[in-house]
């Protein structure tokens, strides 16, 4: 295992920038997730690290040595990738112990790390089985047991769940974290799934245009983010612009277009123009006005859309400002069913309101 750092990595192919000045550090043991959209630079970023491409500039240190000049073999990188890439005519303990044979290890401690492996991803039954008996979650394992047998310094993870199907997907979710934990592998992820980025990793970076645009803990990232666009891309909310009314020490006035007023946390600018955002689960969605008297506003559900644990009511506000929330479905008792033309009035907590300047 190893702490990882990239120091203003930069790649570049025909005047192209994939990767702009990115930074990053994975303590060791850790866990971090490498999250945005398809062609921002994530993999170009792992290919980096595992030394299958070479950077226009910058470094890469495991430990705080450049291991630039290190060919692919001596950086002891794991690597799983989305088709899992299994050799498909050996069994699967012969593909584990691939990896090792390369190495030289020995026969006895072929055998014995193999056998950890199994039992570490719960497929000891299946070691003489073929990768192509086997579903999809089972060759994912693998995947992950062949890259941990060689003990690496850095696991790097390429999409590894995209092949499986939603609830596999979930399942693996939870098999993954377990195995890291119980590893104490250094380890990237590389996902464009937010979901999955925020329940896997001990931090995630938001990655945009070949550069890292913030980083930090699940929660905290998903919570407080530090731009409109993390907080977009990092699951669903409304963006509210407005201008600062009134300010002191610990919150300000926000007067939206649309004549609500909301009270946001924090000193602000007066007069300053400022956009807001909220998530959909911190909006409280009732039928009749609640008692406090800040950040409650009106609205009309215009579609009423049913998520299964929650549903999502659309609604519109006195200027047709589009607001959406999550309504958490208890049962199908009459109290959290709305229709759509329904008046309803909502509010959101101080606290739930995020400033962008």
């Amino acid at each position: 295992m190893a702490r990882l750092q990239l120091n203003d990595l930069c790649f570049s192919v025909n005047a192209l920038d994939i990767l702009r000045s990115v930074n990053m550090t994975v303590d060791d043991g850790k866990c971090l997730a490498l999250l945005g959209p398809s062609g921002c630079g994530k993999t170009t970023t792992l290919r980096c690290i595992a030394g299958f491409v070479q950077p226009t500039s910058g470094d890469v240190n495991f430990d705080g040595d450049s291991i630039l000049e290190q060919p692919i073999h001596k950086r002891n990188v794991g690597l799983v990738f989305q088709d899992y890439a299994l050799f498909p005519h050996m069994t699967v303990e012969k593909n584990i112990a691939y990896g090792l044979e390369r190495r030289g290890a020995g026969a006895v401690e072929i055998k014995r790390r193999v056998k950890e492996m199994l039992d570490l991803v719960q497929l000891d039954e299946y070691a003489t089985r073929i990768p192509k008996n086997m579903s999809g979650g089972q060759q994912q394992r693998v995947a992950l047991a062949r890259a941990l047998v060689i003990r690496p310094n850095v696991l790097l993870l390429d999409e590894p769940l995209g092949a499986l199907d939603r609830k596999l997907r979930d399942q693996m979710q939870v098999e993954m974290k377990r195995i890291q934990r119980e590893t104490g592998t250094t380890t990237i992820i590389v996902t464009h799934d937010q979901e999955e980025a925020l329940s896997l990793s001990d931090q995630v970076a938001v990655m945009f245009d070949g550069r890292i645009q913030e980083v930090g803990a699940p929660a905290e990232l998903y919570r407080k983010p530090g731009s409109r666009a993390v907080m977009e891309f990092l699951g669903a909310s409304n963006i509210l612009g407005g201008t600062v009314a009134r300010s002191s020490a610990e919150a300000s006035l926000v007067s939206t277009a649309n004549g609500i007023e909301f009270r946001v946390p924090g000193k602000q600018v007066e007069g300053s123009s400022v956009e807001i955002g909220i998530r959909p689960e911190h909006i409280a969605v009732t039928r009749t006005k609640p008692e406090a008297t800040e950040n409650i506003f009106s609205g009309v559900v215009s579609e009423v859309v049913y998520k299964g644990p929650h549903a999502e009511l659309y609604m519109n506000t006195n200027d047709r400002q589009m607001i959406v929330a999550h309504k958490r479905m208890r049962g199908m008792q009459s109290e959290d069913v709305y229709s759509i033309g329904e008046q309803v009035f909502l509010s959101v907590e101080l606290g739930a309101v995020v400033v962008f300047k």
